[in-house]
């Protein structure tokens, strides 16, 4: 990239630079030296990746407890419930609140900390590891549910950073822009998180949250809104799997098409494996690596 070229970038992105700069700059530096320069407003970056790898079973069962916690308190916000022990006692309609142990013909089982009990529901949408809670009635020891309640998100989920272009790529090799976001570690780029992490970019104006996560198995629109819905991703190794901070931007890399997807203020962006996006204002642009 000549430097003429390079001047209409920065002048693009709304950075001058001074004859000394003009100097120095480089195909090899430029990338850097723009990023440096937009960062003098006091933009901050962090990765958080979670744990991999062996755990022993105190921390397990830690985690999985934390977890379950963390996801019943955000049902309890919206409904009052009782444990499945005391609901067995009660000959009308009632709240519980558990996790799905296993999936039967016929429908699941539920089990919270007093017990378990077998749920007659044909929803589809129900896999083991779901913390959810059912509104219905207890019949010789079965639950039959008339509403399904999942944790969710809250409406009114909108970024507050602004004038920001991220770039999301799942490789870094040939992407520009002034934030660059890659499971790839690579001088210059945010990320090195690999299968899954979070990334948070904050300023003086507030902070974007952006949840990266490589799916198992490839997921459309709708079952990509299911994980949020469930605020939880299908990580059944890693017990610590809650979507506890609700993110801006729900990136799914390495998936089987490019799409994006507004749910409750959450930008859902999917990319396949040669391809990378761009957000900005609440825009996405897709293209080619």
């Amino acid at each position: 990239m000549d430097k003429r070229k390079v001047v209409e970038l920065f002048l693009k992105e709304g950075v001058l630079l001074s004859p000394e700069e003009m100097e120095k700059i480089n195909e090899e530096n430029y990338l850097q030296m723009l990023r440096e320069k937009k960062n003098e407003d006091g933009v901050e970056c962090e990765v958080k990746k979670p744990r991999w790898g062996k755990v022993t079973t105190e921390e397990y069962v830690k985690m999985y407890n934390e977890n379950f916690e963390f996801l019943k308190n955000l049902l309890l916000k919206k409904t009052r419930a009782v444990s499945i022990d005391k609901g067995r006692k009660i000959f009308s309609e009632v709240t519980i609140i558990g996790r799905v142990k296993e999936i039967k013909g016929s429908g699941f089982v539920l089990e919270d900390v007093t017990g378990e009990t077998e749920v007659s529901c044909d929803n589809r949408d129900v896999n083991v590891g779901d913390v959810i809670g059912l509104k219905g009635r207890f019949r010789e020891n079965v639950f039959f549910p008339e509403q399904v309640i999942w944790p969710d998100i809250p409406l009114g989920n909108e970024p507050k950073l602004t004038g920001r272009r991220v770039v999301l790529t799942p490789s870094p090799k040939g992407s520009e822009g002034e934030i660059v976001i890659s499971p790839i570690a690579k001088e210059g780029v945010i990320g090195g998180f690999g299968r899954r992490g979070e990334i948070i970019i904050k300023n003086k104006e507030g902070e974007m949250r952006i949840l990266a996560y490589s799916p198992p198995e490839k997921l459309g629109e709708d079952e990509a809104v299911k994980l949020l819905k469930k605020r939880r991703l299908p990580d059944e190794k890693n017990p610590d799997n809650a979507i506890r901070k609700i993110p801006h931007i729900f990136w799914l890399f390495n998936n089987s098409a490019n799409w994006s997807r507004n749910y409750k203020g959450v930008t859902i962006i999917s990319t396949n494996k040669g391809s990378f996006a761009e957000y900005e204002n609440g825009r996405v642009r897709f293209g080619k690596l």
